[in-house]
């Protein structure tokens, strides 16, 4: 049996939904996986496991407007060059559907390139906002139901060895750096978020959540400090069960609270799919990405209706 190794950076658990979807179907393509979470420890990156002793390497990651977190990209410059090329893929999860997402793994994939890593193919998901605004339930079971096939797809074409060729557009693959300004952003951003200590329950919920050790509790001061090495995740102020986590200025784009997205998209009453059927700014968003989602499945004989049926008789 082959083995699989996934990197997933994930903040509010979008990314790591779909590793966990790869490894799902990558096993009865006798593929068995591993889903690593990349997290940091007192500044430095937890160990992790030896690429080296696997057949594929996948790396996964949130899209942060509309580039790679810095947390991923810190994490992919200090891994060692490999003693031979291996073939890797990129997943990646992003709140809405517009393709200057699609770039975001630029930066990465060129150093990926030099540490002999061969990224057959660069693939992205639409999954639940967990910034500007919260998504219907609706709109949660059609992203899920879309990601498993997609994925169930790509898991197919991979075993396959099948490399895929990474489009660039230079107008936007040009805009997605002067984006990236948001890395120096989020860790000045870092300090000046805070706790409501009216709302607070102290539950440490912010603390063991985050992905980068950023935030602690300060006994003497009484209250939990935000560090500099935040990457605007919102896992913190996502999954804060009193919404008393203020994110600086975007906190009036805060999102706040589990979507349950398994359970949402078994809920067989919930209308599939909607997507096309989204007017006005909503509709700018997705139907775009959905349009594209359904021609990869019609052409590759793809039937949405099965994984529809078995989630929604789960």
């Amino acid at each position: 049996m082959q083995k699989c190794l996934i990197f997933v950076f994930s903040g509010t658990g979008n990314t790591k939904l779909c590793a966990d979807l790869y490894k799902k179907y990558f096993l009865p393509l006798g593929i068995e996986t591993e889903v690593f979470s990349v997290r940091m420890k007192d500044g430095k990156y937890v160990e992790y496991p030896n690429p080296e002793n696997y057949d594929l390497i996948g790396f996964g990651f949130p899209v942060h407007g509309f580039n790679c977190p810095k947390a991923m990209n810190d994490f992919v410059k200090q891994l060692p060059k490999l003693s031979e090329k291996k073939p890797a893929f990129i997943l990646k999860s992003s709140g809405e559907g517009l393709h200057l997402n699609d770039y975001a793994a630029q930066k990465i994939i060129s150093k990926l390139h030099r540490r002999n890593y061969d990224v057959l193919s660069d693939r992205r998901y639409v999954m639940p906002y967990n910034m500007i605004f919260r998504h219907t339930d609706e709109m949660v079971k059609g992203e899920y139901i879309y990601a498993n096939a997609l994925i169930d797809l790509h898991c197919k074409q991979l075993s396959e060895g099948k490399r895929e060729k990474v489009r660039v557009c230079p107008l936007r693959y040009w805009f997605v750096p002067i984006v990236r300004i948001l890395w120096i952003y989020a860790k000045v951003q870092g300090p000046t978020m805070y706790a409501d200590k009216a709302k607070c329950l102290k539950c440490n919920k912010c603390v063991k959540s985050c992905p980068l050790g950023n935030i602690r509790f300060d006994e003497t001061k009484d209250k939990y400090v935000f560090g500099t090495n935040c990457v605007l995740c919102v896992s913190c102020s996502f999954g804060c069960p009193t919404k008393a986590i203020s994110i600086g200025l975007l906190n009036g784009w805060r999102v706040n609270g589990s979507y349950n997205i398994e359970k949402t998209a078994a809920n067989g009453d919930l209308e599939f799919p909607v997507f096309l059927k989204l007017k006005g700014f909503k509709g700018f968003l997705y139907k775009g990405y959905y349009r594209k989602a359904n021609h990869i499945l019609q052409e590759n004989g793809v039937k949405l209706a099965k994984y529809a049926e078995n989630i929604d008789n789960k």
